[in-house]
């Protein structure tokens, strides 16, 4: 079933991330003033995440999804252990660090920070060996958060294929409607909608001969009780509720 695939994926890459940040202590460097990048994260009705239901698994996967992504900013965050170092370049602020596990990874990270009165703006820059691959100068995450909480926006790079875009996030909240978009340029893309009373929806779709092509989708009510579809190659083949 492709929306299997569609989560197997996203668990390959976020495990690499997590084992990543992991590499570091959870508390960022008292010494320094990094602003810290606010993960946005959407709250899982208790009827839908206790359910046994298939179709209401898959919609709480899509959620873990989406609130897992505090992992990636936690890699933007100075470690406690590490000497960091803090400096400014011109409207920039600029932290280094070192990250060595002796085994995977041994890489420096190059923190750029810029802010105006709208938005705060962060570039992760990683030299050295990263999980096993040798990166130059690589710019690994670009993300850009306004200071009213309105509009999020986190890009992750490919380190495999330095300049492609691996993964893209967007949040955006609109009178207490949280939006949250979820790309994979070229395979998946994610959009999921949580309303102030709890009530959202979710829409998987796959990409399919130059198109994405809804493969899943599901409705809940405030209660968490909802409802789901999933469709191959844009035919609905399965519906149900929990």
């Amino acid at each position: 079933m492709k929306t299997f695939r569609i989560i197997i994926l996203f668990t390959t890459i976020f495990s690499m991330a997590f084992i990543s940040s992991c590499k570091k202590d959870d508390d960022t460097n008292p010494n320094n003033n990094a602003p810290q990048y606010q993960v946005k994260t959407v709250t899982i009705p208790e009827a839908m995440a206790q359910s046994s239901d298939p179709g209401a698994q898959m919609a709480v996967n899509y959620l873990n999804m989406a609130n897992n992504l505090a992992v990636y900013s936690n890699m933007m965050s100075p470690p406690k252990s590490a000497f960091v170092s803090q400096l400014k370049d011109g409207g920039a602020e600029i932290f280094t660090w070192d990250v060595n596990d002796g085994e995977k990874n041994n890489y420096s990270v190059t923190l750029k920070i810029t802010e105006t009165s709208e938005y705060i703006h962060w570039e992760m820059i990683i030299d050295g060996l990263f999980e096993g691959m040798q990166l130059h100068n690589f710019t690994f995450i670009v993300a850009e958060q306004y200071k009213d909480g309105s509009d999020n926006t986190f890009t992750i790079y490919d380190p495999e294929n330095p300049g492609t875009v691996f993964m893209k996030f967007n949040w955006h909240e609109s009178d207490g409607t949280t939006y949250l978009t979820i790309v994979v340029p070229g395979d998946i893309q994610v959009i999921i909608v949580v309303n102030a009373d709890g009530s959202g929806s979710i829409e998987a779709k796959e990409w399919e001969n130059g198109l994405y092509m809804l493969t899943y989708k599901a409705q809940w009510e405030t209660s968490g009780h909802g409802e789901y579809w999933e469709y191959d190659n844009g035919e609905e083949i399965n519906h149900g509720s929990w």
